[in-house]
């Protein structure tokens, strides 16, 4: 039987949960839902050091369950439920699940973003176990032991991800396609800490031995091999749009008017279509945007009626 609601919010980070803070204080009952853990990419951040109100910054599973205790203060909490995909036919959007259907005349898509491949040959047994995206995906017991660990990706996040596993007692190298581009900062505070960087390095392969694996890297006109335990990608994100339907979907290739989208009700918030401004506070802004828009779309639509 469909789950019937005025609007649904698909995502639970810093975007989804701010947009339905703000939508059951203004007395609208929305529908919160998370596949995974509340909090999203915020949950992997070593440090956040640029959301006012943390002068001395604060660590990213923090500030999500922050931000959780405050949802549950207002009387929102989060349902379980994997979105599989999204229609919208007669000015309603319907929201199929693991959980049932959910149908609503307004959506806020806060789904963020997924990681990028690196589009080279990998063995498939290497995927989610030895191959990894984010560092809290290596098992606890191995955090136990000093590993050697290779980050591939010059950004924010990979020097982000690199703080993390040096915290954690690893041994890292890091290996970039040109020169780092995350901030000077966090470049300092990696080297600092022993970090080992690798510059100009296009990876080509990975092999996996008796011994560990093996990175096989083109650098200049030269071929480079680097061994590790573990290897983690980080070079690059991409939205999570692809539980929508064809034209909702074509709704999110022009970002310049978000949160609002060329579908009435429709709306969208935070990483999901901010590109590469990936930032807690940008979310938390477009969060209390889109719930606005939600809020006066849905007096209008009754109004009209």
């Amino acid at each position: 039987m469909d789950q019937r609601n005025e609007v649904t919010i698909i995502g639970a980070g810093p975007a989804g949960i701010t947009a339905a803070i703000y939508l059951k204080r203004t007395g609208l009952h929305p529908i919160l839902l998370e596949k995974n853990e509340p909090g999203g990419l915020l949950r992997h951040a070593f440090l956040v050091e640029n959301y006012p109100g943390f002068p001395r910054g604060v660590n990213g599973i923090k500030l999500a369950e922050l931000f959780v205790r405050q949802l549950h203060k207002v009387g929102m909490s989060i349902t379980k439920s994997e979105t599989n995909h999204i229609t919208h036919k007669d000015g309603s959007f319907f929201i199929e699940t693991n959980q049932g259907r959910f149908v609503s005349p307004s959506i806020i898509i806060a789904s963020g973003t997924s990681p990028r491949t690196l589009g080279i040959k990998v063995p498939a047994l290497l995927e989610g176990t030895r191959l990894l995206y984010d560092p809290f995906s290596i098992p606890l017991q191995v955090n136990r032991t000093k590993r050697r660990i290779l980050v591939i990706g010059g950004g924010d996040i990979a020097f982000d991800y690199t703080c993390t596993l040096l915290n954690w007692g690893h041994e890292v190298t890091i290996v970039c396609r040109s020169e780092p581009t995350c901030l000077t900062l966090l470049l300092k505070r990696v080297q600092k800490k022993g970090a080992t960087i690798y510059t100009k390095c296009v990876p080509e392969e990975i092999t996996k031995h008796p011994t560990g694996i093996f990175l096989k890297c083109r650098q200049n006109r030269h071929v480079k091999e680097f061994a590790a335990d573990f290897i983690l990608v980080a070079c690059g994100r991409k939205p999570t749009i692809s539980f929508l339907a064809p034209l909702i979907k074509k709704c999110f290739e022009n970002t310049s008017d978000f949160p609002q989208t060329c579908i009435p009700g429709l709306y969208g918030a935070g990483d999901v279509v901010r590109g590469t401004y990936r930032q807690v506070g940008v979310a938390v802004g477009d969060g209390i945007r889109a719930a606005m828009m939600t809020e006066r779309y849905l007096k209008d639509r009754l109004v009209r009626r």
